[in-house]
């Protein structure tokens, strides 16, 4: 006769189905770390969009962090800069200045460079008083007097809108004689400027351009101009 045998079944021992909850376990373990780190990732990713965050590539080849600024943002640092060279040319200048005439007015070559930093309604309006407080005697090739400006504060620019800033400065117009190694007179210059962003035009000076030219070129480069100018009293 013979002897039935039974099929024996597939039965898994209590150490193997702990490895196998284990290793679900891990998986699952694994997929959420890796969702949270997508998550993590696409958030990270939106904040850099928001804070309008950009990588620039360096010439030499390093790759910084930059922030998107709209066009007519300028730092308060290049503001107090333009301020301060506004300054420095309207009011220096020294004997035998090349005379420059600007809507009937004559200033001295510095002056004129310094005019380009006002818009024109400014310049129709400043310069006429301006000019009258100019010794006939510095286009003169013999005159001993110089002009200079001492800035004694320059306030932080005030935002007024989005392209337009107020700076206040305190300042002496000094006129010094030279042949008397004495200050000829002192004119407090205290102003309060009104400035705004401009287009920074496209480069036109060539290389044989003067000095002067050359000096209102760099000038436009600050993207700014000046829209008023108003006693200051300090």
């Amino acid at each position: 006769m013979f002897k039935s045998t039974r099929p024996r079944s597939n039965q898994i021992a209590p150490a193997g189905k702990e490895k196998i909850v284990l290793a679900q376990l891990s998986l699952t373990v694994a997929f959420i770390m890796l969702a949270f780190s997508s998550c993590s990732t696409a958030s990270s990713y939106r904040k850099l969009a928001n804070s309008r965050i950009t990588t620039v590539q360096m010439s030499n080849g390093d790759a910084i962090l930059a922030e998107v600024k709209s066009g007519n943002y300028r730092t308060p640092e290049t503001i107090t800069e333009f301020t301060k060279k506004w300054y420095t040319l309207m009011l220096g200048w020294s004997g035998g200045e090349t005379a420059v005439k600007v809507n009937g007015n004559t200033i001295p070559a510095n002056s004129y460079a310094a005019a380009q930093m006002m818009d024109t309604r400014l310049q129709k309006a400043f310069l006429p008083e301006f000019s009258q407080l100019i010794p006939a005697s510095v286009f003169t090739q013999d005159n001993q007097l110089k002009s200079s400006a001492k800035v004694r504060y320059v306030s932080d620019p005030m935002p007024m809108s989005e392209d337009t800033w107020a700076i206040n400065v305190v300042a002496d117009w000094i006129l010094f004689d030279s042949a008397t190694n004495t200050e000829a007179k002192t004119v407090t210059f205290n102003k309060s400027i009104t400035i705004k962003a401009a287009a920074v035009p496209a480069k036109s000076v060539v290389e044989e351009a003067n000095s002067l030219q050359q000096l209102i070129e760099s000038i436009r480069a600050y993207g700014l101009e000046i829209i008023n100018v108003e006693e200051f009293e300090a």
